[in-house]
């Protein structure tokens, strides 16, 4: 009995001795050797993937990846990363465009809808034709970073605007906020006045109403101001 007992615990012992070195095998075989994107051109470059290449597969955390890839790449909207074993990690990546850019004391940030800082840049890209937003305040270019967000009231309010403009078809140029309860949008031939401290929605909803009752008399107007109760128009002679 006792022999019999002595070979089960050699057994066992070799069992699990042998579990260990498959297991290490395993954990050091199984390591990201090919990261394969997805959802964005091949010639979008993504900050981060040398962080994660040689990582175990078994110990990667996907919410870390993920978390990680946001942080690094400021323009991603949207990313799921998969394990594929043995050695292959799949990331599908979609991306935040910018709506329009914004002036700083040096440059310009590019915003999404939100205020999130996508890029910076010294000088405009030279095919781009978003707006430009001009503020009453000169941020300091180098004091904020991608990733970072313009969280201030009116320019938030202003970019929920541009966004329901652009989708009426209207081509903005640029965005003046003077500081005070003003936010003008400059198109061509007319200018568009909002109040920032008026409910928007009401501003917006009076906004479609006239533009929508122009189209039908076949008409325009060349400035609305939309900070009072009743709109202020001045029309195209």
């Amino acid at each position: 009995m006792k022999l019999l007992k002595s070979k089960l615990v050699v057994i066992a012992a070799l069992c699990c001795i042998l579990g260990i070195a498959v297991f290490l095998s395993f954990f050091n075989e199984w390591r990201v050797k090919i990261i394969r994107v997805q959802g964005i051109p091949k010639e979008t470059l993504l900050n981060g993937l040398e962080n994660i290449k040689n990582v175990p597969l078994l110990t990667l955390s996907l919410q870390a990846v993920e978390e990680r890839m946001r942080k690094s790449n400021p323009f991603i909207a949207r990313i799921q990363a998969v394990k594929k074993y043995p050695q292959t990690l799949i990331l599908t990546v979609s991306t935040d465009e910018p709506l329009l850019y914004f002036e700083s004391d040096s440059g310009y940030f590019a915003l999404n809808q939100e205020g999130k800082i996508l890029s910076k840049w010294k000088e405009l890209p030279v095919m781009s034709d978003l707006p430009i937003i001009h503020y009453f305040e000169k941020f300091h270019f180098s004091s904020y970073q991608p990733g970072d967000r313009l969280s201030y009231k009116d320019i938030i309010m202003a970019l929920k605007i541009a966004k329901k403009m652009m989708g009426m078809g209207m081509k903005i140029n640029t965005i003046d906020i003077d500081g005070v309860d003003m936010i003008g949008f400059r198109l061509k031939g007319k200018v568009i006045v909002f109040s920032s401290e008026k409910d928007i929605d009401t501003q917006i909803y009076q906004l479609e109403q006239i533009v929508h009752q122009f189209k039908i008399q076949g008409t325009d107007f060349k400035r609305l101001d939309l900070r009072f109760n009743r709109p202020v128009l001045e029309l195209v002679e």
